[in-house]
């Protein structure tokens, strides 16, 4: 016997994204309001921006849940152009966007966009479709996906940005192994990957500084380690059940990027473990979803599509909280969906919308 996929199941996605984003937007008022303040003289700058991206990003939902998705199939050469030409724009003068050394926005006249937050899915998109249709079981079908994504990853490490280029080459990994390639290439290539992280790392000084503080912070506290001892204080203070909803002490321009990196550790100090567990279970019933869609998915594409996207979700929600909590090496990711950023936002509520496009098509055998 077969039917659809149940009302509730596919519409979870959709409306824990929905969740995900409005959490977000309280929390990043309550985050920045202070800062806003004080530096920009509107304690609601950030949230406006992001509620507006709010709008857009229901409106790209809507949108990515009805498209035909044989539309991005046949077009995902197209799709992974543009992410590249974006990624590139960004080191023209004048048209890419510099803030504390790194150069990772575009400047659009009216507004600014990261094309960094695009690109990665054009390569899900573009990677999903061709070994739908290649399947990496022999390395030659690899070799194209490889090269796609070690220019997106170039790219992206030349702004510098290493935790999203981490984030995209992991994710790659994910999908290229979920589409079938081989333990026998698969744990060499992983292998070499683990022998360039720390390569890279001692390559740049700021990495080197970035891994000793995580080793140590309080060797440097007004410097390197100033940020994640920062985190810790809020961590601390948040205790079981949290200081209170916009009570936070560590907004008031102690942690830097709180609206943005670090909200994760706001929203500890605020609403506490209980809190944090709460958010947790959210982002994982939203990953369940997107498991549950990609697994039972009608076609090749459909399936690959949907693990590559929650692929990259999942690596992000685990990175950025990783950082926050000290149990990495400090680098700057945003929380999907909860972070102040325009374009990441809309982005994210668009490719939810693609997830629950294939759970709309799907059929599913039912299990009694």
């Amino acid at each position: 016997m077969r039917s659809k996929l149940k009302f509730r199941e596919r519409y979870l996605l959709p409306i824990t994204t929905v969740v995900l984003a409005l959490i977000g937007l309280v929390m990043i008022y309550s985050a920045s309001s202070y800062s806003a303040e004080i530096n920009l003289g509107d304690p609601f700058f950030y949230v406006k921006k992001q509620a507006v991206a709010f709008v857009a990003g229901l409106i790209l939902m809507i949108v990515a849940g009805r498209i035909k998705l044989e539309w991005l199939h046949k077009a995902r050469v197209p799709i992974l152009a543009f992410g590249i030409i974006l990624l590139a724009l960004v080191f023209v003068p004048g048209l890419g966007v510099e803030s504390y050394g790194a150069t990772r926005w575009l400047d659009l006249g009216f507004t600014t966009i990261q094309p960094s937050e695009l690109s990665k899915f054009g390569l899900m998109i573009f990677l999903a479709s061709y070994m739908s249709e290649h399947p990496p079981i022999k390395l030659k079908n690899a070799v194209v996906p490889i090269l796609c994504a070690l220019i997106v990853a170039g790219l992206i490490m030349a702004e510098p940005n290493m935790s999203i280029t981490v984030c995209v080459v992991g994710s790659v990994l994910l999908l290229t192994y979920t589409a079938g390639l081989p333990k026998k290439y698969f744990i060499p290539i992983v292998v070499l990957l683990a022998i360039a992280v720390p390569t890279l790392i001692i390559l740049e000084p700021y990495r080197v500084k970035r891994l000793l503080a995580f080793l140590d912070p309080w060797q440097n506290p007004k410097g390197e380690g100033y940020q994640l001892i920062q985190s810790y204080y809020a961590l601390g203070n948040g205790g079981l059940f949290g200081v209170g909803l916009f009570a936070s002490r560590q907004k008031y321009l102690f942690l830097p990027f709180a609206e943005s990196d670090f909200i994760f550790s706001v929203i500890a100090e605020e609403t506490g473990v209980v809190g944090c567990v709460f958010l947790i279970l959210i982002f994982a019933l939203y990953l369940f979803v997107g498991i549950r869609t990609a697994m039972n998915a009608k076609n090749r594409f459909y399936s690959l599509l949907c693990a590559g996207i929650i692929s990259v979700t999942a690596l992000q929600v685990l990175i950025n909280m990783a950082v926050v909590t000290g149990s990495i090496p400090p680098t700057g990711v945003p929380l999907p969906l909860i972070s102040a950023g325009g374009t990441g936002l809309m982005t994210y509520m668009f490719v939810s919308g693609l997830v629950y496009n294939v759970a709309r098509v799907t059929n599913v055998e039912l299990k009694p």
